[in-house]
């Protein structure tokens, strides 16, 4: 995506506000098994912008250790080997061949740890960010609502990660019951165990956080 003042051809080395201006990437953390939306960070595709998205998974996630590692999955960026502790995770890389703007063909990479290379794929952070483009106009390609404003997509950002977390059912996570009983619709929060019931938007805008 673009954040206009200048496209990103025209931005030369010097120029104030150039990390604001021109191209603008969004890296996403999520959870595969509760689909929780656990981070994003805007930023220029740099090690910066990947370190700083770890750095918000590590504090809003278990830590991990040598004796229960977390598992992570993510595209071919590089980035993200030197942002991980090598001893403490399990990473795989899934790597796609394209021609023409098509993916002929997949590689799965094992970057560190213990994985198979049957577990390594994206298709969950690839089917939310279809979604974050559904949700958010500022991500629809090619319109007027582009975003014009580092700072406001961020504050967007944050507010789409409440409502798909606390706010928005997901399918996939509804509560089987028997024949004839309505399924019980549920929130990544409350698969993680966070919240209790779907919240609407008044219980969002009036809660109260503690100090």
């Amino acid at each position: 995506m673009v954040i206009r003042q200048k496209k990103q051809k025209k931005i030369e080395r010097g120029d104030v506000g150039s990390d604001k201006h021109g191209d603008c990437w969004i890296y996403t953390a999520i959870k595969s098994d509760t689909k929780l939306h656990l981070a994003h960070c805007v930023g220029k595709r740099v090690q910066r912008t990947a370190n700083k998205l770890m750095a918000m998974v590590k504090n809003r996630g278990k830590v991990p250790d040598t004796d229960d590692k977390a598992t992570f999955v993510s595209d071919g960026n590089d980035q993200y080997t030197t942002a991980f502790d090598p001893d403490t995770i399990n990473y795989g890389q899934l790597v796609k061949e394209r021609e023409s703007g098509r993916v002929v063909g997949k590689t799965r990479k094992i970057i560190f740890g213990d994985l198979e290379a049957g577990d390594i794929e994206t298709v969950y952070v690839e089917r939310y960010n279809l979604t974050l483009r559904h949700g958010i106009s500022r991500l629809v390609r090619k319109s007027l609502c582009f975003s014009k404003c580092k700072n406001m997509l961020e504050d967007h950002l944050d507010l789409y990660q409440c409502y798909t977390n606390f706010i928005r059912p997901h399918l996939t996570l509804a509560t089987k019951t028997p024949k004839g009983v309505r399924n019980i619709e549920r929130t990544p929060c409350m698969a993680e165990g966070i919240a209790n019931h779907p919240w609407t938007w008044r219980d969002f805008l009036m809660f109260k956080g503690g100090s």
